[in-house]
């Protein structure tokens, strides 16, 4: 049997975060990483930029060379089959690893209704999240051109910019693009544009059936509409990866995420999480920044230096179809707030600051985030109105 100071299960940005972070600060505690994928821990949010490029040492968060260099093992293709919280060991393949302190960054996996798939259709439909993902779709992708995509959100547009070029419909259920991001204003500009782009967005509706037809698939929505497909690809919201939390001591709750306190600490002292698996007040961004950020403040807390995480408003951000969007705090409840707008349609340019009780809680920068930093700054903050007015310019 192994045995470790710290043990990580996940090998995305989180976990490898925590790992980096502990090295910065201690040099002798040993770190072993788990992660269930065939290759280095990468980038996902590059995944559909190599749909179309070859991958090469810009897809990786880190060489192979990093790891050895900073003493941290580093087991791949070793997904985590249980956890013995009393114990403290870990069930991954044919190893048993034991550990003083756990870290659970084991992030999220596609959510795929089962009741859509059969042995004929489960051929012609795809998710697109990981490593493999991105390998099968790789192969078929010169043989496709009408592409369906399920999820009008920032990963399934920025894979249907990636695809452009293809005959694509995306299909959304919300009423309009990224509710919780942009306002109604940027939604409609953000539409008209991919749609100008040769981009079918139908919104307000789901999928009711899906059937083989031909060397393809028919898809009828609940409008009752038929669509006709290559393949169909699943881009619409998450579950965590935490089906190997087995214990009667149970750290998960009704959604299977992670409790953890504001040291992302579990209720199990020398257990933590962070990323995509942990759930704060209630709450999962679902960002790379909260990915970062919940990870140094586990490194941090394992090695004594007692740190919090700050409720702070995270920034998403979306590069696609040649736009860069940024949006950061709540966009939707604007009851006594002060709005600062901008626009120039020609430019696709839109600002919004959104301020309440002279404090900055809001902004969204589409097609022209060069003031994004700047702004971040005085988020919660109090600012001055005519500095906000300036920078709309």
């Amino acid at each position: 049997m192994e045995k470790y100071d710290i043990v990580i299960i996940g090998g995305g940005p989180a976990g490898v975060t925590v790992a980096e972070q502990i090295r910065k600060e201690n040099k002798n505690v040993s770190v072993c990483i788990l992660s269930q994928e065939k290759v280095l821990p990468y980038y996902r949010l590059k995944l559909g930029y190599y749909l179309q490029n070859l991958i090469d040492e810009k897809f990786f968060l880190k060489s192979s060379d990093w790891y050895k260099a900073n003493n941290i093992r580093l087991m791949l293709n070793s997904r985590v089959k249980e956890c013995n919280f009393e114990e403290k060991v870990v069930f991954s393949e044919a190893k048993k690893i034991h550990w003083d302190f756990l870290v659970i960054a084991s992030g999220s996996k596609p959510y795929l209704p089962e009741h859509l798939l059969n042995e004929k259709t489960q051929n012609f439909v795809f998710t697109f999240r990981n490593y493999n993902d991105l390998l099968l779709l790789q192969k078929r992708l010169s043989q496709v051109n009408k592409v369906v995509i399920v999820g009008a959100g920032l990963l399934g547009l920025e894979l249907a910019s990636a695809l452009e070029g293809k005959k694509i419909t995306i299909i959304e259920l919300s009423e309009r693009i990224l509710p919780k991001q942009l306002d109604e204003v940027a939604s409609f500009l953000l539409k008209d544009y991919v749609e100008k782009k040769g981009i079918e967005i139908i919104l307000g509706t789901k999928i009711k059936n899906i059937e083989t037809y031909h060397n393809g698939l028919e898809i009828v929505l609940s409008n009752g509409q038929p669509i006709y497909c290559d393949i169909l690809i699943f881009s619409a919201g998450v579950v965590p990866n935490t089906e190997f939390i087995k214990s009667p001591e149970n750290i998960l709750n009704s959604i299977k995420r992670i409790e953890v306190n504001y040291k992302m600490q579990t209720k199990i002292s020398n257990v933590y999480a962070c990323g995509d698996v942990a759930h704060i007040d209630g709450q999962n961004p679902g960002t790379w920044t909260f990915a970062l950020e919940s990870a140094k403040i586990v490194a941090k807390n394992i090695l004594g230096f007692e740190t919090f995480y700050q409720n702070m408003p995270l920034p998403y951000f979306l590069k696609a179809f040649g736009l860069e969007i940024v949006s950061v705090g709540d966009m939707q409840n604007l009851q006594d707030a002060n709005i600062l707008e901008f626009l120039d349609k020609s430019k696709m340019i839109y600002k919004k600051f959104v301020v309440k009780n002279d404090k900055l809680t809001a902004y969204l920068l589409l097609n022209n985030t060069k003031t994004h930093l700047q702004l971040s700054k005085f988020l919660n903050s109090h600012v001055d109105i005519k500095l906000l007015e300036n920078l709309l310019k």
